[in-house]
């Protein structure tokens, strides 16, 4: 029975392995969000996951849904068309062509609450490195 727990442990990927550390943690320490830190194992490698939890120690983190994170790309990309091409409103919405009235309404919404936020930041894309770095 010892060696075949050994020899199971053994063949265990890395990221398998980082998926048991915080699933036993998750069931130990009966916190429900901790349920999904095991699934960001096999989206991040070990160094990157390390790194993460390390940065985020002890704090939780909501992220956005897929549509929150769509629809603020696009409200950024009307700023740019609008306050940084020159583009009107109208012609700003026909180049993002989004389909749903919904949608292009949340946009415009958004960008609207943006205006006053990018007045306060100066953001020079020139110190903007490729890669995120």
């Amino acid at each position: 029975m010892k060696n075949g727990i050994k020899a199971n442990l053994n063949s265990l990927h890395l990221s398998d392995i980082y998926t048991l550390m915080l699933f036993a943690m998750y069931k130990i320490k009966e916190i429900p969000d901790y349920a999904v830190l095991s699934e960001l194992c096999y989206l991040l490698d070990g160094s990157n996951l390390t790194r993460l939890l390390t940065y985020f120690a002890g704090r939780t983190v909501k992220f956005p849904s897929a549509e929150d994170f769509t629809v603020m790309s696009n409200a950024l990309l009307l700023y740019q068309y609008i306050n940084i091409d020159g583009e009107s409103l109208a012609n700003a919405q026909t180049k993002l062509n989004i389909e749903s009235k919904k949608t292009r309404d949340k946009v415009t919404e958004l960008y609207l609450q943006l205006l006053p936020i990018m007045k306060e930041y100066n953001i020079d894309r020139s110190q903007i490195q490729k890669n995120g770095k």
